[in-house]
């Protein structure tokens, strides 16, 4: 009997069987997309996870129905004609593997952006909008129900392509907005009491429902917590159970997805878009309630990454469908798998990788799934000619680089001059604030062994050691360091593996702009220091994207350091810290610190090839990760396997 009885089991919505619960949620990419139009990188990643059992794949986070709003990190244009070959060949390959596929639909709201077309955007009032500042234009009466039209357009368009459904979405967008008094101050019938906020999203879903023949699917999607995070602002909770009950009794839906969390701040994004410091299953509570109180099918989003939780979350009847979006990007084969008893490559919810990176406008990868930016690693070809292949260093990068090489047919090895694998990776795990880098150090563990990869830990990883394996192939992972300079200066990882007690003044130099700094200034607090931190940044974590810089700050509350932004450390021999500012060049000076600690200023650790090739001249010798140049986790990871995967 399967252990994902409920997560595995078909459901009907209006006379369609979807195989599964699992489903994969509207999302952007960031990928490159001019005019909003659809690339074949695009059609291929969500055909993808069709491909690997998904049974409901839902398209383009905040996808526009109309030319006047978009997001900042490029959305899909459904309004525009010209997607029409590409929406048509999605459709077909998501039906072509059994899947059923929706497309996400909306208008921004005043959470568009005025910078780039130079108009107003358009919204609910004229209030400025809280985490971008834009201040709207108000829509006119006439210009929202010809908006509403835009909704049934872009329907109308989907379905000519064959596809199954579309969502219109309110979270954080025009609709939610008309819901929130503390946006909406509109005196017309758009405003006042809730059922005139309700108004345009009921006429949106109504219309749509209208226009469409029976057998297409018409989902809306909302948060049940826009408040999260101790935000003032927001429709509060209670009205939104009301708002989701009576959208459900419209009868114009047929799915209802609902999430907690909002995007309208940074601390509500924090639970939207869920990190490792939130807590599984974000909204379940909240969608229970809703799940008890519609006649609707509910698909609930939010930190469900892994099929165990998905099972116990659907068993609770926390809701009907899961959506597991994050866990579909670290594995596309995750429903497969689930079915077949096989191994799953874990999400770790670090956020770095994917929805994190979107929010600093940068197009989305994964930090466990290197195929998602380079998806010739989904089916790496094996070797005509086994080679024997050394890897020196059993971080991220190493790994990846044993695995893929591996998987080609060759006979690998790797040395460790830890007495345990997983570099920096571990140091994060096991004494940082990152405890799930532990998950996919040990998927990677499992694979090797499975591999048949031996790990020699504790090796030097000298010159002859290795040449004394006659590689054919070295791979060498060996890291970086801190840089060497004048002072008496310790490596952040060192403080954060054992931070020293004492009762005097630690700086902590933090030119990473990440988790390192933070992680060992409140380790060097909690061991009774007086904590400054100082940074060439112009804040403290400002390399952390916005879905997770709100937990830096709160973990450094206790500490409570003084915090040095726009400053540089300049090169000095003596006790003193010498700092300077970045942009004026004043010196200020912190006298005698007990302890000064570094995070960045690193350099990488690569002398053993030119003592490989002194020895060897025709060894074919790589070098990856940050033993090539120090950089960050996600390229470590990309490059190993890519590495790996390149021996011939």
């Amino acid at each position: 009997m399967s252990p994902y009885g409920h997560l595995l089991a078909p459901i009907t919505v209006r006379g369609k069987e979807i195989r599964n619960r699992i489903v994969s949620s509207p999302h952007a990419t960031g990928w490159e997309h001019p005019g909003g139009l659809i690339s074949d990188k695009e059609v291929d990643y969500h055909v993808r996870k069709a491909a690997g059992g998904v049974g409901l794949v839902m398209t383009f986070g905040s996808a526009s129905v109309d030319p006047t709003t978009a997001a900042s990190y490029g959305a899909i244009a459904l309004w525009n004609p010209a997607n029409e070959p590409q929406l048509r060949r999605l459709a077909d390959g998501v039906h072509a593997h059994g899947g059923f596929v929706m497309s996400q639909m909306t208008h921004m709201g005043h959470r568009g952006s005025s910078k780039v077309a130079l108009t107003p955007v358009r919204g609910v009032s004229d209030l400025p909008e809280p985490e971008h500042r834009e201040v709207a234009e108000p829509l006119t009466v006439a210009e929202l129900h010809t908006l509403a039209e835009r909704f049934v357009e872009a329907a109308l368009r989907l379905h000519r392509c064959g596809w199954d459904g579309a969502e219109v979405t309110s979270f954080a967008l025009l609709i939610e907005q008309f819901w929130d008094p503390a946006i909406n101050t509109r005196t017309d019938e758009y405003g006042g009491s809730l059922g005139n906020r309700m108004r345009f999203g009921k006429e949106v879903v109504a219309a749509v429902r209208a226009a469409l023949p029976d057998d297409f699917l018409v989902g809306f999607r909302m948060s049940l917590d826009q408040r999260s995070g101790g935000r003032r602002i927001g429709t509060s909770t209670d009205e939104l159970l009301t708002i989701a009950t009576e959208m459900a009794a419209t009868g114009d839906i047929d799915l209802l997805s609902v999430t907690g969390g909002d995007a309208m701040t940074r601390p509500a994004l924090s639970v939207a878009m869920g990190s490792e410091f939130v807590p599984p299953v974000t909204a379940g509570d909240a969608a229970a309630r809703v799940t008890a109180a519609v006649d609707v099918p509910v698909i609930l989003a939010g930190r469900v990454n892994s099929g165990p939780v998905a099972e116990a979350t659907l068993a609770a009847g926390k809701a009907d469908l899961v959506a597991m979006t994050r866990a579909l990007i670290a594995d596309p084969d995750l429903p497969r798998k689930l079915a077949a008893g096989e191994r799953v490559r874990p999400c770790i919810g670090i956020n770095q990788g994917c929805i994190g990176r979107l929010y600093q406008h940068f197009p989305i990868v994964c930090s466990v799934n290197p195929a998602i930016r380079d998806p010739q690693l989904e089916h790496v070809p094996p070797t005509t000619r086994p080679r024997r292949v050394v890897v020196v260093g059993a971080g991220v990068a190493g790994l990846e680089a044993a695995r893929n090489a591996a998987l080609k047919g060759h006979d690998v090895v790797v040395l460790e001059r830890a007495a345990h694998l997983g570099g920096r990776a571990r140091l994060n795990a096991v004494h940082g604030w990152r405890p799930a880098w532990q998950q996919y150090l040990d998927h990677l563990a499992a694979e090797l062994a499975d591999l048949g990869v031996p790990i020699t830990f504790d090796a030097a990883g000298t010159a002859p050691e290795v040449l004394a394996l006659a590689p054919e192939t070295v791979v060498l992972a060996t890291g970086s360091r801190l840089r060497s300079m004048p002072g008496p200066l310790v490596d952040a990882d060192e403080v954060i593996a054992a931070p020293p007690p004492g009762d005097g003044v630690a700086v902590v130099i933090d030119d990473d702009g990440g988790f390192v700094g933070p992680t060992a200034a409140a380790a060097l607090a909690e061991q009774g220091w007086s904590v400054t931190i100082a940074t060439p940044l112009p804040a403290l974590a400002a390399e952390v994207d916005a879905t997770q810089v709100r937990f830096v700050h709160e973990r450094l509350l206790k500490a409570s350091p003084t915090v040095i932004p726009d400053v540089r450390l300049l090169p000095d021999p003596g006790p003193d810290v010498v700092l300077e500012h970045v942009l004026t060049g004043a010196i200020r000076t912190i006298t005698a610190p007990g302890i000064v600690a570094v995070a960045g200023h690193r350099q990488a650790e690569n002398a053993l090839r030119g003592e490989l090739l002194a020895a060897a001249p025709a060894l074919d010798v790589h070098v990856v990760g940050d033993a090539r140049a120090p950089r960050g986790f996600d390229a470590a990871t990309a490059e190993g396997a890519l590495t790996g995967a390149a021996i011939p």
